[in-house]
C-alpha cells in the first residue's frame, strides 16, 4: 500500500518536473525538449505498470498522473504515431477494465445463486450498492488520458476520430457505459471542436436525449456537451432545439435537498443555457427567455468548478454591458445581475481572484443613487456587501 500510494506521488511530482522544464524552456526560448525527455521516460515507465496490474484503485492513481504528465508537457510534442500508439493501448486498457468487470459481476450472480440455494441469503439483499464503482472511476481516468492528448495534440488525434465515434457509438447503447461515452464526446467536442463534426451524428441525438435522463451523471455529461458546443460555428443548426430543451429544465422543478448529484446536473444545465444566451443570442426561440431563466438559478454553487467559470462569464457580460443579459436599454435585469454579483464575491469556492477584483471594479463604477436606487433588489448580507466594496 506504501508502495502504491509513493507511486502516485512520484507521479504527479514528475508531472511538476515536466510543467516546470516546459516553462523554463519558453522563459529562454529554446526547445522543449528537456520536458519532451521527461514525458516519454515517464510513459516508458508506467505504462507497462497499467497493463501489468489489476488493481482499479492503483490504477486509477497512476492513469490521474498520466493524463497531468501530458497536460503539462504541452503541445508540439507528441507526434502522429505515438498519439496512435497512445491511444490504442489506453483503449486496451479499457477493454480489460472492462473484461474485469464483467467477470466481477458473473462471480458475483454465481455467489448469490448458491448462498440463495442454501437459505444464507435473502435474495433481495446486495450489500454493495455500487458495483463496478472503482472500475467504472478507472475507466473515467483513462478516458481523461485520452482528452489530455487530445489537448496537447488534437492535429495528431483526429486519424484517431473514428475509433473514438465507434466506441462512444457503442458505450451510448449500454446503460452502464453511456456517461463515459457522454464524456469522451465532451472531450472531442472541446479540443478538436468543429473538426469532431463528422462524429456528432453518433453522439449529438444522445446528447439531447440524456438531458432529459433518469440518470443525473448522464444529464451532467449532456449539459456540458451542449456548453462546450455552444460557441461553435457548426452548432447553429442544432441551437434552437438546445435553447428549448434547456429552457424546460433550467425553468422546471428545484432539485431535492438531498438530491447532490440532481443539483449537479442543474447547474450545468444552466451553464449551458447561459453559454447559449452568449454565443447564439440571434437563434433563441422567441418564447424563450434565457436570460431570464439563467439569472434566476444564479448564483451557482454545488459544481464549485463550473460555477466559477460562469461566475466569471457573467462579469465578463456585465463590464461589457451585454444588452441582453443587463435586459435591454432599460437594463430591467441590472439589480437582480448585481445581487448576484454580491452573493458571490468574497466566497473563494465559487469565485475566483481575478473575478472577484473584476467585481469590485464593477460597483465602485456604478453611481451611488443608482444603487441606492436598487437597494430593494438586496438581501441585507447583499446590501452590507456592497457597502464594504464601494467605501473601500
Amino acid at each position: 500500500m506504501l508502495c502504491d500510494e509513493v507511486r502516485g506521488i512520484t507521479l504527479l511530482t514528475w508531472a511538476l518536473l515536466i510543467k516546470s522544464a516546459r516553462l523554463g524552456a519558453q522563459a529562454r526560448s529554446m526547445p522543449n525538449a528537456i520536458a519532451t525527455e521527461l514525458l516519454r521516460t515517464g510513459l516508458q515507465s508506467i505504462m507497462p505498470l497499467l497493463e501489468k496490474s489489476t488493481e482499479p484503485d492503483v490504477l486509477a492513481e497512476v492513469s490521474n498522473g498520466v493524463t497531468e504528465c501530458i497536460k503539462n508537457v504541452g503541445p508540439g510534442v507528441l507526434g502522429a504515431q505515438e498519439v496512435q500508439s497512445l491511444v490504442g493501448r489506453i483503449f486496451a486498457l479499457m477493454d480489460q477494465s472492462f473484461a474485469r468487470t464483467v467477470e466481477a459481476d458473473k462471480k458475483k450472480k454465481q455467489e448469490k445463486q448458491q448462498a440463495i440455494a442454501v437459505n444464507i441469503v435473502d435474495e433481495e439483499e446486495d450489500d454493495d450498492p455500487e458495483p463496478g464503482a472503482d472500475e467504472e472511476q478507472l475507466r473515467r481516468n483513462y478516458e481523461e488520458i485520452l482528452g489530455a492528448v487530445m489537448q496537447v495534440a488534437p492535429a495528431e488525434f483526429m486519424p484517431c476520430l473514428p475509433t473514438c465515434a465507434d466506441r462512444i457509438g457503442k458505450w451510448l447503447s449500454t446503460k452502464d457505459y453511456k456517461v463515459l461515452g457522454l464524456y469522451l464526446a465532451c472531450d472531442l467536442i472541446q479540443h478538436l471542436k468543429d473538426q469532431s463534426q463528422s462524429a456528432w451524428p453518433i453522439f449529438m441525438p444522445e446528447v439531447f436525449r440524456a438531458l432529459g435522463d433518469e440518470e443525473a451523471d448522464a444529464r451532467t455529461a449532456a449539459a456540458y456537451a451542449i456548453n462546450l458546443a455552444a460557441p461553435l460555428p457548426n452548432f447553429a443548426e442544432a441551437a434552437p432545439q438546445a435553447f428549448t430543451r434547456l429552457a424546460q429544465i433550467v425553468g422546471g422543478k428545484t432539485p431535492k435537498k438531498r438530491d447532490e448529484k440532481g443539483k449537479l446536473a442543474m447547474d450545468n444545465a444552466v451553464a449551458a443555457l447561459l453559454s447559449m444566451a452568449k454565443e447564439k443570442p440571434q437563434l433563441c426561440p422567441p418564447d424563450v427567455q434565457a436570460w431570464n431563466l439563467v439569472i434566476a438559478r444564479l448564483p451557482l454553487r454545488e459544481d464549485e468548478e463550473e460555477a466559477k467559470k460562469v461566475h466569471e462569464k457573467l462579469v465578463g457580460l456585465v463590464l461589457e454591458q451585454n444588452q441582453g443579459l443587463l435586459g435591454g436599454p432599460e437594463r430591467t435585469n441590472l439589480g437582480a445581475v448585481l445581487a448576484v454579483l454580491a452573493e458571490v464575491y468574497h466566497v473563494e469556492t465559487i469565485c475566483n481572484k481575478e473575478t472577484e477584483s473584476k467585481i469590485l471594479q464593477i460597483f465602485k463604477m456604478l453611481p451611488r443613487d443608482l444603487l441606492g436606487g436598487l437597494a430593494s433588489r438586496f438581501t441585507e448580507k447583499q446590501q452590507k456587501k456592497i457597502e464594504k466594496m464601494i467605501s473601500s
